[in-house]
């Protein structure tokens, strides 16, 4: 595994079981004898399991002048051997050094390549370690923060987090519009390509959920980029992708309320609005809607709405909506259907006939709309 030599620095140091493994993998590619020594010159991962722990001059040398150090005399650096020795460098600092053991003629051919090699499989090594890293940080202080007991809170709760809950957070919880396929990997990856390398960016998968948690004041700014989000994941997985955003907290406290808010607005956004992105303060009628209970809503939706017999459900649905969108009137709702006013004024009355709510009347129209809102059969 890599890890940071000091907090803070980019400076880094390879385990020995990483050397080791690659120092076996180059073997494998260049049948020649390798060996990898750290940024102190020691060698800690060599095909020759003898000379593990030793030190070695001409790496010292290599990793000082920062430059291969080609090696003609088994005597002419302390602990060395015929060969080269090639600074391997990460993020343009040096880490380690790679030699090769044999003649000079065989092994200037293959010095190059074998640092190159090492560097990309380091990278590779570190992306998959700092990936890693980053996905368990986000799930901790996310999941830490929806299951926490703020009852039970105490003052030294930053301290067990060690997470700054007090700086701004925007919260927003998203998901594909068909639940019933899992597609974690191909998410996280791409979570991972728009935000690995982006520390206010906090992410996890629960649930078949995608929770962000983002160190950002600024909604505008965090709108534009889950759009950016909302397209790839649909472009890739192939169906449309729904966010809740909730209020800008600054604690634990309101972080935790501004989850529940963003899990509202998706909820409502999902079943209803059908918008890429809900911010839960924008909501209007789905803020008290999304508060009830589904068995609630479908006890009022039934109790309207049961006499509709089902193969005039849609239709009626529709006419009661563009009704009200053009504030009840018939000539204006008629030609948005294509039909006579007369025929607009038919349907009308059958809703009336099998509600008993007349569209007409205003109270009645309010309970017929939100009885189609609440309604299961969508």
């Amino acid at each position: 595994m890599l890890r940071n030599a000091q907090e803070g620095d980019l400076k880094l140091e390879i385990s020995d079981s990483i050397a080791q493994e690659i120092v076996l993998q180059m073997k494998i590619v260049l049948a020649q004898e390798i060996n990898f020594m750290n940024s102190e010159a020691i060698i800690i991962a060599s095909t020759d399991p003898s000379r593990i722990g030793s030190f070695h001059g001409g790496a010292e040398t290599a990793i000082k002048s920062k430059q291969p150090v080609v090696i003609e005399d088994d005597n002419q650096y302390t602990g060395s051997k015929k060969g080269i020795n090639m600074p391997i460098t990460f993020e343009k600092e040096v880490i380690g050094v790679i030699g090769i053991t044999g003649e000079k003629e065989k092994v200037m051919k293959n010095g190059e390549i074998i640092k190159k090699m090492t560097e990309i499989l380091i990278k590779e090594d570190f992306l998959k370690d700092f990936t890693l890293q980053k996905r368990n940080q986000s799930r901790y202080i996310i999941e830490k923060l929806l299951t926490f007991d703020y009852s039970i809170m105490s003052s030294d709760n930053n301290e067990i987090f060690n997470y700054n809950y007090t700086q701004p957070h925007i919260s927003a919880v998203g998901q594909l519009e068909n639940l019933t396929q899992v597609y974690y990997e191909e998410i996280y990856r791409i979570l991972d390509q728009e935000f690995l390398v982006t520390p206010e960016y906090k992410y996890m998968i629960l649930n078949k959920q995608l929770y962000l948690f983002v160190q950002n004041d600024n909604y505008e700014s965090v709108k534009r980029s889950l759009e950016l989000l909302t397209h790839k994941i649909s472009r890739t997985i192939g169906q449309p992708y729904f966010w809740g955003m909730g209020p800008i907290s600054q604690s634990e406290k309101e972080a935790k309320d501004s989850f529940q808010c963003a899990l509202k607005a998706l909820a409502w956004n999902v079943s209803y609005e059908k918008q890429p992105i809900l911010e839960y303060n924008n909501m209007d009628i789905g803020l008290l809607c999304s508060c009830l209970s589904n068995s609630s809503r479908k006890t009022f939706s039934d109790k309207i709405l049961t006499g509709i017999p089902d193969s005039d459900y849609n239709e009626l649905k529709e006419v009661l909506f563009i009704y009200g969108e053009t504030n009840k009137s018939l000539s204006k709702s008629a030609a948005k259907l294509f039909i006579h006013k007369n025929s607009f004024q038919y349907k009308l009355n059958k809703i009336y006939k099998y509600t008993g709510y007349d569209p007409k009347v205003l109270n009645d129209y309010v309970l017929l709309y939100l009885a189609f809102m609440l309604s299961d059969k969508r």
